[in-house]
């Protein structure tokens, strides 16, 4: 099996690389300024010198009061120019010149070739030009013209090439102890996700000092943290859902088994109490397909445009025998109450607002009242249920929509009871989160709850 780069490697030869080309176009850019500059310091220096050789010819020229110099003044002003030189008149006619460069063999470079390339150079004296000084470079001084930048070329790219090199390798370096800092939160975080794969749920990780690790970290710990609340709650919900079938089943094969013995007669007495340990075993399974039904509600959903006013007067309809029961009174939106459409799913989102009202009536001491009500708040269409119960405990609050959570464990479920199994409020809250909804507990006192379910308004 082919082994993959890791990413730190990857990251460093990215890095390593982008450095790279960077300090090559750099260094060439570098090359490139500094050889022109260098050129042009050459040219600069060359024309000086023409000009210094120029000024040295005027003031021969000033002394004898002609342009027909000396033979030994003009090696002197060769010497000066660095090469073979002519003095012409206004007119272009060669009033003087020297062939060769003192100090230099005919055969050497030292004659003027016609290859070269003269520089004239005006004479000026008393602020009237009379001639110009026409230099002709020689072959040698050419070379050494053209070798000097090639000569200081290499010695640059030499420079650049071996600090570039240092400067990579230094880079290639930083890149890896980059990418290892980088790569080693990760390697830690798929380490810890293994042992929350293998079972072991307590597993937490460090979160990295940089913004984006920490995020991670923090979001990983949260994760580790919800898993292992759940499954605490799933043992927590088995357990009590063990226990709460234990009684309605062991009351329902008991008595069977004595109907089938013979030992009690089959009189309407004990077949309503059979009935009803069989009813209850089917609330509890009912129970948990209606969970099962939640989570994948989006899926199953049929959305068409109601109004929201009818369906949680539909809600409130087909919860008030339970209401009945507890003596607790059911406010539903008066009649008067406008219209407020809202593109859903009715049945679920009146599943949802039914499992409110239970939620609330199982809380609402007897001769207490509930009261569900619409309204248009922002843009936006609201559902609030608000009871006179004893409130939410604060610790409570953030868990209350947590599947097979109850804010008291103890509290177990009575025929005829809803709710018992701790995922009323966790199934509307899967149904408002289908219909693009929001569900929460909007304020909570010793005075009583409210809860709040936001909808979009239809358009």
């Amino acid at each position: 099996m082919k082994r993959r780069a890791s990413l730190a490697s990857r990251l460093a030869v990215a890095i390593g690389g982008a450095v790279a080309i960077v300090i090559v176009a750099a260094g060439l850019l570098i090359a490139a300024g500094v050889i022109g500059r260098f050129d042009a310091y050459l040219e600069a220096a060359h024309m000086e010198r023409y000009r210094q050789a120029a000024t040295m010819a005027t003031e021969l020229i000033s002394q004898r009061g002609s342009l027909n110099l000396k033979k030994q003044e003009l090696r002197e002003l060769a010497v000066a120019a660095g090469g073979p030189l002519e003095i012409r008149d206004p007119s272009g006619a060669v009033a003087a010149r020297i062939d060769t460069l003192p100090g230099v063999a005919e055969g050497s470079g030292g004659a003027r070739r016609a290859t070269d390339t003269p520089v004239e150079v005006p004479l000026v004296v008393g602020g009237a030009e009379v001639g110009s000084l026409v230099v002709y470079p020689l072959l040698g001084t050419t070379t050494e013209r053209a070798s000097a930048p090639a000569s200081f070329r290499e010695a640059a790219a030499l420079i650049l090439g071996i600090a570039g090199l240092g400067i990579i390798l230094a880079s290639v370096m930083v890149a890896w102890l980059i990418a290892r800092r980088l790569t080693d939160p990760l390697r830690e975080l798929a380490a810890a996700s293994r042992r929350i794969g293998a079972g072991d749920l307590s597993t937490r990780v460090v979160p990295p000092p940089d913004a984006e690790g920490h995020e991670l970290g923090v979001a990983f710990n949260a994760m580790a943290e919800s898993l292992g609340r759940s499954e605490t709650l799933r043992r927590r919900a088995a357990s009590d859902l063990a226990h709460e079938l234990a009684t309605p089943v062991t009351v329902l094969a008991g008595r069977l088994q004595a109907l089938t013995d013979g030992v009690i007669e089959p009189g309407p007495g004990e077949l309503a109490a059979t009935r009803d340990a069989a009813d209850e075993v089917r609330r509890l399974v009912m129970d948990l397909q209606e969970l099962a039904a939640a989570e994948g509600a989006a899926l199953q959903r049929s959305v068409e445009r109601v109004d929201l006013v009818e369906v949680a007067r539909g809600a409130a309809a087909a919860t008030r025998t339970l209401f009945a029961e507890a003596d607790v009174a059911l406010i539903g939106p008066p009649d008067e109450a406008p219209p407020v459409h809202v593109d859903v799913d009715a049945r679920q989102v009146g599943r949802c607002l039914a499992n409110l009202l239970n939620n609330a009536a199982a809380y609402t001491p007897r001769g207490g009242q509930v009261e569900i009500g619409v309204s248009v708040e922002g843009g936006v269409a609201l559902v609030r249920v608000r009871d006179n119960g004893p409130g939410i405990p604060a610790e409570h609050l953030p868990r209350i929509f947590e599947r097979y959570y109850r804010a008291d464990p103890s509290r177990h479920r009575t025929p005829g009871a809803r709710g018992g199994t701790g995922i009323g409020l966790t199934v509307a809250r899967e149904l408002a989160v289908a219909n693009s909804g929001r569900l929460w507990v909007e304020a909570t006192s010793p005075a009583g709850t409210t809860f709040a379910l936001e909808l979009a308004r239809a358009g």
